[in-house]
C-alpha cells in the first residue's frame, strides 16, 4: 500500500534525525549521536504498534512524532536551543506538548475500546490534558537531573531559570489544550468508535 502524502514528511523528519546521529559521528560527540539514535528508534515505535496491534494511526501522528523528535535532536546537537533562545525551546514544547496529548488522546480511546471502560467525552478530554502535562513534568525533572549530575547537555545547561521550566510547562499545557479543543469538535460530530474502525 502506498505511503500518503503526510507520510513522506514523516519520512523526511526520520531521516533528517539519522543525518543528525552521523553528523554527531562526525564532530566526535557519541553522547549526542546515541541520543540521535535513540530519537530516530522512537520515531519506530508507532509504525511497530500500529502494525502489531492493527491499528490504522493517522498519518499526522507519525509525522508530529517524527517532527517532535528531531526539534530536540536537531536543538542539542545543532545548538538551535541556544542559537535561536529562547523560542526555539518554546516551540519544542508547544510541539512536543501536542504530539503526547494526542497520543494520550488515542491512547485512551484505543484502551477504551479493548477494556470496553465506556469512557465519557469529558473524562477522554480531561485525560489528554492531565496526561500530556503530566509527561511535561518528567521531562523537566529529566532536564534538572542532567543539570545537576552532568552539569547540563551539548547545548549547555537545559534549566536556566524557575520562569523558564515554568514557560515551557505553560507550552506543554498549550498543546494540549489545542488537542483537547480539536478532540472535543471531533466529538460533536463523530463517535469515539469510528477513531477504532468500529
Amino acid at each position: 500500500m502506498k505511503p500518503s502524502r503526510g507520510m513522506y514528511l514523516a519520512f523526511f523528519f526520520q531521516a533528517l534525525i539519522g543525518l543528525n546521529a552521523i553528523y554527531a559521528f562526525l564532530l566526535g560527540e557519541f553522547q549526542a549521536m546515541f541520543t540521535a539514535v535513540l530519537m530516530f528508534v522512537l520515531t519506530l515505535v508507532p509504525y511497530v504498534v500500529s502494525e502489531r496491534m492493527n491499528i490504522k494511526l493517522p498519518w499526522f501522528v507519525f509525522l508530529l512524532i517524527a517532527l517532535a523528535l528531531w526539534i530536540h535532536t536537531a536543538g542539542y546537537i545543532q545548538g538551535y536551543y541556544v542559537i535561536f533562545y529562547p523560542y526555539y525551546d518554546k516551540v519544542a514544547h508547544l510541539v512536543s506538548g501536542t504530539t503526547v496529548a494526542l497520543l494520550g488522546f488515542l491512547g485512551v480511546i484505543f484502551l477504551d475500546k479493548y477494556w470496553k471502560m465506556t469512557l465519557t467525552t469529558p473524562f477522554i478530554i480531561g485525560f489528554t490534558i492531565i496526561f500530556s502535562v503530566a509527561l511535561g513534568a518528567f521531562w523537566e525533572m529529566y532536564e534538572f537531573f542532567i543539570d545537576n549530575v552532568f552539569g547540563g547537555s551539548l547545548a549547555g545547561p537545559m534549566q536556566n531559570s524557575l520562569n523558564d521550566t515554568m514557560l515551557d510547562m505553560i507550552f506543554v499545557l498549550g498543546g494540549s489544550i489545542i488537542v483537547a479543543i480539536l478532540g472535543n469538535f471531533y466529538f460533536k460530530s463523530h463517535r469515539k468508535e469510528e477513531i477504532t474502525g468500529d
